[in-house]
């Protein structure tokens, strides 16, 4: 007989094959109620999870609702008085908002004004005057609905927690918040929330000499003398060149608002909702108005901060610089020579 190094019959070694058909055959015959059980097991399993994220999802659910209530009983009780920063939010209906309610909880000067966006406008939210143009039609809405009674400043922003565009204190809303100077606002009258100035600047639109491309896209940019003229008025003169940070999360002072009389912003109201159909679609609407929103509150066409600089003045961080230079942050203005309302 043969054996193996290991002093094995190589006989021994192998399964006999009359055995390994047996045993093939038992698998066979056991494997449905093997697989029954694995089945049966992973059943309860999944039961058992998806009960548990149900319970969940109705716990986050009803949080999401009642701070929600919260923010809209805020809105209510508005007082333009007793209130320092207004919070300018357009909303769908899966946004949630629970990281508001809990920045207001230590802001007590500060009053949300909450619009709805869905088609189907959620009960109690404002409402925009027109469902076009994203947040744009939102911000407006605000600036007509309060004019008269507007807080002394007012901070336009985006709904969710984090948005990319923060890029200085990461991508939390609420952190940038606290670290504003308001201050800033009070002296530039208009700052946007970001300091990065790409995309947008040095120049991001050339009204008076659009590229064929443009022209043949029909890309907004190839209208823009008679989108510029439809926001502004028939004798607005049409910048050659225009460029500023992107995007749509800016604060405003109330003095800088007041600089334009309010049928200004019911007149871009209204091409928003009737003159720029022919010319851009909802999307191109939005886009516009991020092009054109330090225009609106009195920035000259190019308005491109110095990034270093622009995080001094809006936030205090002033270095020192990698050069051991510390800059000096933006002073508010004396109260004599702000102007508080047009004309």
């Amino acid at each position: 007989m043969n054996s193996d190094k290991c002093g094995h019959s190589r006989s021994e070694s192998r399964v006999h094959p009359v055995r390994l058909k047996r045993l093939i055959a038992s698998w066979i015959r056991h494997r449905p109620t093997l697989s029954g059980c694995v089945i049966f097991v992973c059943a309860i399993i999944t039961i058992i999870k998806f009960g548990h994220l149900n319970e969940i999802w109705d716990t986050k659910k009803a949080e999401k609702s009642a701070a929600l209530s919260e923010l809209v009983n805020k809105t209510q009780n508005y007082d333009a008085n007793s209130t320092k920063v207004a919070l300018v939010i357009p909303k769908m209906r899966s946004d949630d908002l629970r990281w508001l309610r809990d920045y207001l909880q230590t802001q007590t000067d500060n009053t949300p004004f909450i619009y709805t966006m869905d088609k189907k406008p959620e009960t109690e939210l404002l409402v925009a005057h027109s469902s076009r143009g994203r947040e744009a039609s939102a911000y407006l809405s605000f600036i007509v609905d309060q004019y008269d009674e507007l807080p002394a400043y007012s901070i336009f922003l985006h709904s969710n927690p984090e948005q990319w565009h923060n890029d200085l204190f990461g991508p939390q809303t609420s952190s940038v918040l606290k670290s504003l100077r308001l201050e800033a606002v009070d002296a530039m009258g208009y700052l946007n929330l970001r300091c990065t100035n790409n995309p947008g600047c040095p120049t991001h639109i050339n009204p008076n000499s659009p590229t064929q491309a443009d022209i043949d896209n029909n890309d907004p940019r190839a209208k823009f003398p008679s989108i510029y003229k439809g926001l502004f008025g028939d004798e607005a003169h049409v910048p050659d060149h225009i460029g500023g940070i992107c995007c749509a999360q800016f604060a405003v002072s109330r003095a800088r608002i007041w600089q334009r009389p309010k049928s200004d912003y019911i007149r871009m109201l209204n091409w928003i909702d009737e003159k720029s159909v022919p010319l851009v679609d909802d999307y191109g609407v939005g886009w516009v108005f991020e092009t054109l929103w330090h225009i609106v509150f009195g920035m000259e066409g190019i308005h491109c901060p110095l990034y270093e600089q622009c995080r001094c003045d809006n936030y205090g961080w002033c270095g020192p610089l990698p050069s051991g230079e510390t800059l000096t942050a933006i002073a508010a203005p004396q109260k004599s020579q702000l102007k508080y309302r047009y004309g």
